[in-house]
């Protein structure tokens, strides 16, 4: 492979008392559900530990973007060689949009950050790299995108009011595609990385102008929207012969789950899969503290060494 790989993060920190207060501000537009619950925005410090991972197995990436909303973490330092800090107001051309809490907005924008490959994988900050990884992992030498297809389902009928927003996002995916590739759409992706092609995206944003926008515009998750990086980018790339299904061993845990510390022990020893996902889903308050700290010991261990991206004061 001769093209540059670049890769992108999304990243937020809800614990920051003025982003805190700016979704309070507007929590009377989030709908009711998981979209606006506390555990999407929790910090538990994973984007450090996934440069982490990062740099120990992706010698390949040329340029690492975290997008993020008017924050820098503390111990990252913006002015490191090989890493650049975007800030939503830098790619989203309606500033009434903004500030959004609503990852697939800030998804519909990605393609729109200054200097950024035409190859990149997207990953969300509780995604980790396992072992090795070549670019050759995520794109052929011809350009075309590897996708990471799941076995779970999208299932069957319209979007549901108060779904999981994969479900209802993938719906909406699925009525334009119908319409205009004469295919259904099924499957559901699996939560590792993601490589992403900025044409495809770009094209899906003239060519379905109006959910695009839409979704870009709407500041918390919606079953009015579309997915853009994954069932979007990727069903899209597949129907117009840009992109296959690959497989990728992955794994994936429920970070307050009755198993997750079993399921975390297991990781610490694991060469079998290439990436794994810490997902905090809901977390009851009562247990958020235990978490925090279960979760902070793994990392420690898992990846103790640190990323040139790290400020050396911290």
């Amino acid at each position: 492979m001769t093209f540059p790989v670049d890769l992108v993060y999304t990243w937020v920190d809800g614990a920051d008392p003025r982003h805190a207060a700016r979704r309070a501000h507007y929590a009377g537009e989030a709908p009711v559900g998981l979209g606006a619950n506390a555990s999407r925005y929790t910090s538990h410090d994973e984007l450090r530990f996934s440069l982490r991972s990062v740099h120990m197995y992706a010698p390949f990436v040329r340029h690492v973007y975290v997008v993020t909303d008017d924050q820098v973490p503390s111990w990252l330092d913006p002015d490191a060689a090989g890493i650049t800090v975007v800030d939503h107001r830098d790619i989203f051309d309606d500033p009434t949009a903004l500030p959004t809490f609503n990852s697939h907005a800030i998804e519909a924008r990605l393609h729109h950050i200054p200097g950024l490959s035409e190859h990149y994988v997207y990953l969300n900050d509780d995604v980790f790299l396992a072992r090795m990884r070549r670019a050759e992992d995520f794109f052929h030498a011809s350009g075309i995108a590897q996708v990471p297809f799941s076995s779970a389902q999208l299932g069957v009928g319209e979007p549901v009011e108060g779904e999981v927003a994969p479900n209802s996002a993938g719906k909406n995916v699925r009525s334009l595609f119908q319409a205009d590739f004469a295919r259904g759409i099924t499957h559901k992706f699996k939560h590792a990385p993601h490589p992403q092609l900025r044409s495809v995206l770009a094209e899906l944003e003239e060519r379905y102008a109006e959910p695009v926008s839409r979704t870009s515009r709407t500041r918390f998750r919606s079953t009015g929207d579309v997915a853009p990086a994954a069932t979007m980018h990727h069903h899209y790339a597949l129907l117009t012969g840009r992109a296959v299904s690959a497989p990728t061993r992955m794994r994936y845990v429920n970070i307050s789950s009755t198993d997750a510390a079993r399921r975390l022990e297991g990781l610490l020893t694991s060469t079998s899969i290439d990436s794994f996902c810490l997902n905090d889903v809901d977390t009851p308050e009562g247990l958020r503290e235990e978490v925090h700290a279960r979760v902070g010991r793994f990392l420690e261990e898992r990846f103790p060494f640190r990323s040139p991206w790290e400020r050396r004061d911290r």
